[in-house]
């Protein structure tokens, strides 16, 4: 069994998948520590 064989026969699936991901990867995006002024020696 391929890895592309589920991709094909399940679309709607594939598409949640790739919008959980996408959202999972926009929060943890807002969610990383950005300094106004960084602490640079």
């Amino acid at each position: 069994m391929s890895l592309s064989r589920p991709v094909i026969l399940r679309p709607v699936a594939t598409w949640h998948l790739m919008v959980a991901l996408l959202l999972a990867g926009l929060l943890a995006w807002r969610a990383l520590p950005i300094s106004a002024l960084p602490q640079v020696d």
